[in-house]
């Protein structure tokens, strides 16, 4: 680094004067918190800005008085000054401040906070430089520790987030601790944002620095306040025009609107028929004089925004109507020739007044009239019909009409037709809303009861963690959930540490055996329990701190320091700070700012392509047909006419259920499955349950295509008569919605956000569902490619179609249909050798794990995010782990 010497502070031209004069208290107080620099051989004076978001908005106005501050005192002790970015390690300090350079220093703000990467990279850069007289690192207090060089200090800059004031903590501090410390007024607000809106130039000069005047310090506070969440830049406040509501107001809006009426008269005879403008004339006096009678039957109905742009009027002669009556159903726009906005807002006005006349004057069905059928505002007249008792109507009105799926669940729960409810709740998945709006209409008692309900329902779906979350508000009611507890436990997977830990504080039965349930989980070293012990973790330090949760914390602590270094499995450091402190043990937590470890590298990363070969002669002694890897660790397999498997980790038989299956279809909690078994054009269809260990036969089905999972209560399949989801906890085979499609289902994808289906028809579609709304999205044509028989093609719950790519498929080979799940897809191919399945990363673009499978002629491929599930009719099942790069399991039957 060059020696810049002796600057101006800063150069005439950097900040506009008004903006220097608003700044210059703000820089004395800074620089009076600034000690001397000490003599030394070196001739410069080198600051080091952290530009990121901890120092967004106010802080970076006292980054600038800093900037200029430490500019001012290099100069007056005869240094050179230079100053660069933190996050910038790799550009040339500036050694100047002019305004190009404030523009350089606001310009540099970014998201990204600094690392390790950058704090090294000025550390080295700084120890070749040999005259540096001093080093300032300008940041937040959880910038890294500052350079170990001589003279290295660091000047902290935070928000003082105290309500009503507007200040910024100032830190110095230096290899001994904090030298001086204040929190500072800040320049007016107009004046903060014109100086972050500076650019690379200031328009006009501005007058030179004032030599600084001598300034007491105020006491320093005792404790340096944390650092604050990053803060916007400040914007001026919008102003807000207001309308006259006094004497002269009225008159004024009264004279526009007689204006506007012959401004409006002029135009109807350009814009439409003699005819409407006449009878547009007749309902505005109308309504004027309060002939509301003669004027509901006469109004025009508004069915959209006025800013959409001219309104509709049929092409024949408006003629009123012979009655008034709300239909249930929305009624349809009127269309042809235009009508203004401004005739458009006139009479919206005219509708909201006479609205609130007759709400005044008690007449309910004319005033719910005019909001349903005229002004279509559907949700305010079903709120209004609540108000005044029309339940059912409402209910009607608010499901006919597409209101949001919430709302209708709860006017029909409140018309008193609960099973309505119910069965719209199931199939929209609005259980959450519906109760939430119950508790804020203020009604208790309803709220209670929905949620009740809604506990039980995701209970009989398998979803016992959320049956508890469900159910847990009702302090009064907690008991109720402990066998939902031990049945979500069972499953495993992050519900069950969730479920594990709640426990531990609502359980009666004695602690030795919770804590004995939580050591096993807490100790474990299998990878795919490293979720649930997170999830245990973060719901105990949440729950009341008991002694009981207290002891398991601690092993909590060292289990995620474990699973830190060796699987990158960790909570956020604040979240771990807070689990170390709600334990209470001072040993740990005087080790604990060493956690958490760096997090592993993910095995994609890795060069090399991940392979796992199994030779022909490693085989079983009877085929599978399917299997899936469920969340507690346990594999089922599917065996064809021999029946279903559960197997353990080490591939012992857990449990076996007779009924014939070739295929399988999971619950995404892992606790139930429907096995299926190929009868001719029927699928023969039997319920297993893996907490019961018992297996119900339930029904023949034509099926062409159904979904290889379901989250425990809708299952969707495609038959010949469309697309249904059916309910699997009903005792018939009976669908809570259906839809027909143009041709047959050829394979069907669903997450719990989404249900995509490949459509053939005389062209191939591609349609995409949302969930739970099932609300169809998106319907693409596919382009047109080979003969359909030819193609192998595979799709995501998202809608994504995919094909194998040519380079993965060798002279003599075919293809099978390729799996998506995530961010992977896997494509199986085979060729004489057997198969071999191709693992394609999306983000990364490219295979990134081959699995050889020799001497199979069939594989069925189970893909979910986290895991693949291989099955061949070689008696081989395999899970690879595809976020830890492992085998998870590899057994034989």
């Amino acid at each position: 680094m060059e020696c810049p010497g002796p600057l101006p502070a800063p150069d005439s031209g950097a900040l506009p004067g008004d903006v220097a004069a608003a700044l210059t208290p703000l820089v004395e107080r800074i620089s009076a918190l600034l000690t001397p620099p000490e003599a030394g051989p070196g001739r410069l004076s080198l600051a080091v800005f952290d530009s990121g978001p901890g120092q967004l908005g106010s802080p970076r106005v006292a980054q600038v008085a800093a900037w200029i501050a430490l500019a001012r005192r290099a100069a007056t002790a005869g240094l050179g000054f230079a100053w660069g970015v933190l996050q910038e390690p790799g550009e040339a300090p500036a050694s100047g401040t002019t305004a190009e350079d404030l523009g350089r220093l606001l310009g540099s703000r970014t998201p990204h906070e600094a690392g390790g990467e950058q704090l090294a990279a000025w550390r080295q850069r700084l120890e070749a430089v040999a005259d540096v007289a001093e080093v300032w690192m300008i940041g937040p207090p959880r910038i890294g520790s500052p350079p170990t060089l001589p003279g290295a200090s660091r000047l902290q800059v935070w928000d003082d987030l105290t309500p009503g004031e507007r200040r910024v903590g100032v830190a110095v501090r230096t290899g001994s601790g904090i030298a001086a410390q204040a929190l500072l007024d800040l320049p007016d607000e107009a004046d903060c944002v014109r100086l972050l809106r500076l650019g690379a130039s200031s328009a006009g000069p501005a007058p030179s620095w004032p030599a600084s005047p001598a300034v007491e310090v105020e006491p320093a506070e005792p404790v340096l306040p944390p650092s604050a969440p990053p803060v916007r830049d400040p914007l001026p406040e919008p102003v807000h025009h207001r309308e006259n509501t006094g004497t002269g107001g009225r008159f004024a809006a009264a004279f526009h609107r007689l204006t506007g009426r012959t401004t409006l008269a002029s135009r109807f005879s350009r814009a439409v028929s003699r005819h409407h403008a006449a009878y547009l004339n007749r309902l505005m006096e109308m309504f004027e004089s309060g002939d509301f009678d003669n004027a509901l039957h006469h109004a025009v109905p508004l069915a959209v925004p006025a800013e959409a742009g001219p309104r509709r009027l049929p092409l024949r002669p408006l003629s009123p109507r012979a009655e008034l009556r709300i239909r249930p159903e929305r009624s349809r726009p009127w269309s042809s020739s235009g009508i203004s906005p401004e005739v458009y807002g006139e009479l919206r006005r005219l509708y909201r007044e006479a609205f609130q006349r007759l709400e005044a004057q008690e007449r309910i069905e004319e005033a719910a009239y005019l909001l349903a059928e005229v002004l279509h505002a559907h949700e305010e007249a079903v709120g209004f019909l609540e108000r005044h008792g029309r339940f059912r109507l409402a209910a009607e009105m608010a499901e006919a009409r597409d209101l949001p799926p919430g709302l209708v669940v709860r006017q029909w729960f409140l018309a008193g037709d609960r099973e309505r409810a119910l069965r719209l709740a199931r199939r929209t998945g609005a259980f959450a809303d519906a109760v939430t709006r119950l508790e804020r209409s203020r009604q208790p008692e309803e709220a209670r009861e929905l949620r009740r309900l809604w506990a039980q329902e995701l209970a009989r779906a398998g979803d016992y963690a959320a049956a508890v979350d469900a159910l847990w508000p009702l302090e009064t009611e907690r008991h109720r959930a402990l066998t939902w507890m031990d049945r979500a436990i069972e499953q495993g997977g992050p519900p069950a540490g969730r479920m594990l830990a709640r426990k531990v504080a609502l359980a009666p039965e004695p602690f030795g055996k919770v804590r004995d349930a939580s050591l096993a989980l807490l100790e474990s070293w299998r990878a795919e329990g490293a979720a649930a012990r997170l999830s245990f973790a973060d719901t105990l330090r949440r729950g009341p701190r008991t002694p009981a949760a207290q002891s398991l914390a601690r092993a909590a602590v060292r289990a995620l320091a474990r699973d830190s270094g060796r699987l990158g499995a960790r909570l956020e450091p604040a979240e771990l700070r807070q689990l170390v402190t709600f334990a209470g043990d001072a040993a740990l937590k005087a080790d604990a700012p060493a956690l958490p470890l760096p997090p592993r590298e993910p095995w994609i990363s890795r060069p090399g392509l991940w392979r796992v070969e199994i030779t022909g002669r490693d085989a079983g002694t009877m085929p599978a047909h399917d299997a899936a890897f469920l969340p507690n660790g346990l594999t089922v397999v599917a065996l064809g006419e021999a029946g279903v498997r559960l197997l353990s980790r080490d591939g012992r038989a857990v449990a076996e259920f007779d009924p014939p299956a070739h295929r399988l279809a999971v619950s995404d909690h892992g606790d139930r499955a429907l096995a299926l078994a190929r009868r001719g054009e029927v699928w023969r269809v039997t319920k297993i349950d893996f907490v019961s260990r018992t297996a119900e036969d339930w029904c023949d089905a034509r099926l062409e295509s159904f979904a290889p999972d379901f989250d425990g209560g809708l299952w969707f399949v495609a038959e010949p008569n469309g697309l249904s989801a059916i309910e699997t906890t009903a005792g018939g085979f009976d669908g809570v919605w259906a839809t027909p499609l143009p041709g047959p289902a050829l394979a069907i994808a669903r997450s719990a956000t989404h249900c995509s289906l490949l459509v053939a028809s005389h062209e191939l579609e591609v349609w995409t569902y949302e969930l739970p709304s099932l609300t169809l999205r998106h319907r693409e044509t596919v382009p047109p490619g080979p003969p359909l028989r030819s193609r192998h093609l595979g799709i995501s719950p998202e809608g994504r179609l995919v094909e194998p790519p040519a380079d993965l498929l060798p002279a003599g080979s075919r293809p099978g249909p390729p799996a998506v799940a995530g961010d992977w897809i896997a494509f199986p191919v085979h060729s004489k050798a057997g198969f071999v399945i191709h693992l394609h990363h999306c983000p990364s673009g490219g295979v990134r794990a081959e699995v050889v499978l020799e001497r199979a002629t069939r594989v069925t491929l189970h893909l979910t995010p986290q895991t693949l599930t291989l099955a061949d009719d070689r008696g081989r099942v395999l899970v690879l782990d595809l976020e830890y790069g492992q085998v998870r399991r590899d057994l034989r039957l």
